[in-house]
């Protein structure tokens, strides 16, 4: 066992040393020797009392909400409202919540009496969630270092951290007329609760078009004209299964199949496509929106993701897709390909499902290419590639 010194036992030492000199040779000088090493120790012990007791630290960040890679303003005040200095103080800062936390590099520093020094620095957010406490943790040290203390302080805050989202020009959507509401040319389906326009009565329009209340106040025949669409929807589902992302300690991984689960659905809602965002953690997790609108809502729950989950994609699938039509089109975002989940498609092809499977990270050659001959598209992303560049890349 290594045994380690420190300031204080060495002065320990000293001080025990002195006292047998004393005890051996009796000398007057050496118990003034042994008085100014006794008050020292004392006298610094009182300093490092002073400086934690008369500190005070406040914690102030300039933004409530930010995108990944955005910067963010830190600042720590400290003030010393003693008339003693502070020789040493080590300050640092970090966030956190309950899955993660982002640590701010140290700040050494003296700082004189009724002295107040504000460190105000700029920091890259890497991580995305909701921060709910910031901490400034200082390490104090009297002059010779004999003492330490430390002090850790928790401040209540509200930082918002959006995953990064990529605007894609191109994402691969079938023409299965099962995915949102697009505009077409024709007018052989057409939205009802969609009202285009006004317009007067042509020979062989409907009756049941008629616009009455118009009609009767301008004296002819006018008609009701709908938007014309394709009914479609996508169905997005992000495998969260924990044995998954074993070895992500730093979240790297689930943080991009995050970023691909927002630009996609980003991509499809700027479309007018409707979809639901599926996946399963603690409990089942189904968000809808039919518009560009509703992406604030996608948003919010992905902040929150966090890859814990106890069920396999393909046990979600085979749960969810029961309730689908055939023919649906349907997304997937997962880390690895298992057999059960080729399994699972297999099937879903067989009841004309029309498949995107987005593998992230893992290179399963030989599954890739058994899937993409059932009709399944596929798109293999590693931690490097650039999001945008390979899912507008159909392959």
């Amino acid at each position: 066992m290594k045994f380690k010194t420190t300031p204080l036992l060495g002065c320990g030492l000293l001080i025990l040393l002195t006292c047998i000199m004393i005890v051996i040779s009796g000398s007057y000088f050496l118990y003034y020797i042994l008085i100014l090493e006794i008050v020292t120790v004392l006298l610094m012990y009182v300093i490092i009392t002073r400086n934690e007791r008369k500190t005070w630290q406040s914690l102030r960040i300039s933004e409530d909400e930010v995108v990944v890679g955005d910067e963010v303003k830190i600042e720590i005040k400290s003030n010393n409202t003693s008339m003693i200095p502070i020789a040493y103080a080590k300050i640092q800062s970090k966030l956190y919540n309950n899955h993660n936390e982002m640590v701010f590099p140290s700040e050494n520093m003296f700082i004189n009496p009724y002295q107040i020094i504000n460190i105000r620095e700029n920091f890259e957010i890497k991580t995305r969630g909701i921060f709910t406490k910031g901490v400034i943790h200082t390490e104090f040290s009297d002059p010779l270092r004999i003492f330490s203390r430390s002090r850790h302080i928790e401040k209540d805050i509200q930082l918002v951290v959006y995953p990064k989202v990529y605007d894609l020009n191109y994402f691969y959507l079938p023409s299965t007329g099962l995915l949102g509401t697009k505009k077409v040319s024709k007018s052989g389906h057409e939205d009802f609760s969609s009202l285009k326009k006004v317009r007067k009565y042509n020979p062989g329009d409907s009756f049941k078009r008629i616009h009455w209340k118009v009609s009767s106040k301008r004296g002819e025949m006018y008609v009701k004209e709908y938007e014309a669409t394709s009914s479609t929807k996508m169905n997005l589902f992000v495998d969260a299964f924990n044995e998954h992302y074993i070895g992500d300690d730093n979240r790297v991984l689930e943080d991009k199949i995050v970023e691909i689960a927002a630009s996609v659905s980003k991509y499809v809602l700027k479309e007018n496509t409707d979809m639901t965002m599926v996946y399963h953690i603690d409990k089942l997790t189904q968000v809808e929106s039919r518009d560009l609108s509703k992406f604030p809502t996608i948003l919010k729950e992905l902040v929150t993701f966090v890859a814990k989950g106890s069920v396999t994609l393909s046990e979600l699938l085979n749960q969810e897709t029961k309730r689908l039509e055939s023919g649906s089109f349907v997304v997937l975002v997962t880390p690895t390909i298992t057999d059960a989940l080729v399994n699972t498609v297999l099937g879903l092809t067989r009841r004309r499902f029309e498949i995107s499977l987005i593998l992230v990270n893992d290179d399963e050659e030989e599954a890739t290419e058994m899937l993409r001959a059932m009709g399944v598209h596929v798109y293999h992303i590693s931690l490097e590639d650039d999001i945008k560049e390979r899912l507008e890349a159909f392959s």
